[in-house]
């Protein structure tokens, strides 16, 4: 008991001790609060008679509704822009530093706000969403990176999970300036909510101002002395020895990884080694669409009032602030849980929910109430182990599995297919849930049960188990092909050349020790 108590505190203490780095991480993780901040507000502005007024055409029961195809677009436009600054990131990314990739994603989301809030033609709102999906394409991509290189192994995960709280803490907020301003007939019932937008591009280059690029980056650009003064303004560092020693450390790998391939290529991520590492970034960026997340995001409000139950509104919000739990207890989830185990089990979890969901529309008419209190039950609970599990870890792998020369471009180009996985399924799901369309409603949750079984099975075959190891380690670890399952235990060079250097201290402390001794007797 007393070494559980003592092992809590230690990690208390670690985490105290990095108390600058998580609050600069928790900066940068803001650049997805646009992503889940538009997701929510969009799906509100599908029920807002003010939006449907200027974009939609009246009908009956709920007095407005919205074609399928404006609904398509609205979700699917900004999965396209996304897609395609990926894929400029993909060509471009070495030349591109991670702060100035935020910077850059800054730009484009005040100029999609802008377009979007201030025209009332389709033309010029599909414009809008287009660039808020470059913005979100390259906020996505160079914020894990910023995180992913800033931070240490067994703070890593955690970090990186921080990424998706924001996501929710945006949903949250959407929705809620969304149910402050849907009862408004004019065209504020939208352009508020688009109007707090504005917050995230301006908040991020005015901090990215006070930060420097990432350790990793100066050490890819030999720029030593500018690797060592990043250390200390992230962490807040003084010993002069242990920066010396990451220092080295991240330099040593970078030189033998550069030596190995002396010209850095794009293909060079579908080759040798690298092409495990892609695939396995693909995959794990793949499956964040494959859990059904963005399904239930997008659509969330437009399914509570098909489903007839109450305010959809106020389930959504009381869905969002019941996920933020999920999200704090990923913390230590992710600290303490191997990676693998925990995006295992969630997936399998959600695979059932989702297949709860299915049935209880199956066996029950749509507007049953016995079906809507099992559709926002279950769908609240889904939210919340996605929060805990699938969201963070499949974050943290997709950033910690590429090569230090290659992860700006196989992070771009994972989130880029991340994005059109996304595209795709914003652009199939109004066809499979409207009542213009096939009109399955909640049957559609079938899909999403199918594939939540995909990647468990996944995850037990193919991911590896990367808790615990600094990114220099991995490196290590891909290079000498090792399998999945076989990871966790493997002893890396790094880690035995460790212990031989702390053995070695040890020895020589005692010896220190045992003169000092000695000279006090005579």
């Amino acid at each position: 008991m007393e070494a559980q108590q003592a092992s809590a505190r230690g990690h208390l203490n670690s985490l105290w001790s990095e108390k600058r780095l998580i609050a600069i991480c928790f900066f940068i993780a803001l650049a997805q609060f646009q992503y889940g901040f538009d997701s929510a507000a969009v799906s509100g502005f599908q029920s807002m008679p003010g939006f449907l007024i200027v974009f939609g055409y009246p009908t009956n029961p709920i007095g407005y509704n919205i074609t399928t195809k404006v609904q398509t677009l609205l979700q699917s436009l900004i999965s396209l822009g996304a897609l395609a600054a990926c894929i400029l990131i993909f060509n471009f990314g070495r030349f591109i530093s991670p702060r100035v990739g935020l910077w850059i994603a800054s730009l484009f989301g005040v100029v999609s706000v802008a377009a979007q809030m201030g025209s009332t033609h389709l033309a010029a709102l599909y414009f809008g969403r287009i660039m808020l999906g470059f913005s979100n394409g390259f906020y996505s991509t160079f914020s894990a990176v910023y995180i992913g290189e800033s931070t240490p192994a067994y703070l890593r995960g955690a970090a990186i999970g921080l990424v998706v709280l924001q996501i929710n803490i945006g949903a949250l907020v959407g929705i809620a300036v969304d149910n402050g301003t849907q009862g408004m007939l004019s065209r504020l019932s939208y352009q508020i909510p688009l109007a707090v937008m504005f917050v995230v591009p301006v908040m991020m280059s005015v901090g990215l101002i006070f930060l420097p690029e990432t350790p990793r980056y100066y050490i890819s650009k030999g720029q030593d002395d500018k690797a060592e003064a990043a250390i200390r303004k992230l962490r807040g560092m003084t010993d002069d020895d242990r920066i010396r020693e990451d220092i080295i450390i991240m330099k040593n790998a970078w030189l033998e990884e550069t030596e190995m391939r002396s010209t850095t290529r794009l293909l060079d991520a579908f080759r040798g080694t690298d092409l495990r590492r892609t695939l396995l970034s693909i995959a794990t960026a793949v499956g964040q669409a494959s859990t059904g997340i963005y399904f239930i995001s997008a659509f969330s409000v437009f399914f509570f009032v098909q489903a007839r139950i109450g305010s959809p509104f106020k389930w959504v919000m009381v869905s969002l602030a019941i996920a933020l739990t999920g999200n704090m207890l990923s913390f230590p989830a992710i600290r303490f849980f191997n990676r693998r185990h925990l995006l295992l089990g969630t997936s399998l979890l959600n695979a059932g929910l989702m297949l709860g969901m299915a049935v209880a529309y199956t066996v029950s008419p749509v507007g049953s109430p016995t079906a809507g209190k099992v559709l926002v039950g279950l769908s609240i609970v889904f939210t919340w182990i996605y929060g805990i599990g699938q969201g963070p870890v499949l974050w943290a792998l997709q950033t910690e599995i590429p090569s230090q020369r290659l992860r700006a471009q196989t992070v771009g180009f994972s989130q880029g297919t991340s994005f059109l996985a996304s595209w795709l399924c914003s652009y199939c799901t109004p066809y499979f849930i409207n009542p213009e369309s096939l009109n399955w409603g909640p049957k559609y949750c079938y899909i999403w049960a199918s594939s939540n079984f995909i990647l468990a099975v996944f995850t037990y075959f193919f991911i590896p188990e990367t808790k615990g190891r600094s990114l220099e380690q991995l490196d290590e670890l891909f290079e000498k092909r090792i399998s999945a399952w076989k990871f966790k235990r493997y002893v890396t060079d790094l880690q035995q050349a460790d212990t031989d250097n702390y053995v070695g201290r040890m020895d020589t402390n005692e010896k220190a020790g045992v003169v000092q001794v000695e000279h006090k007797e005579n």
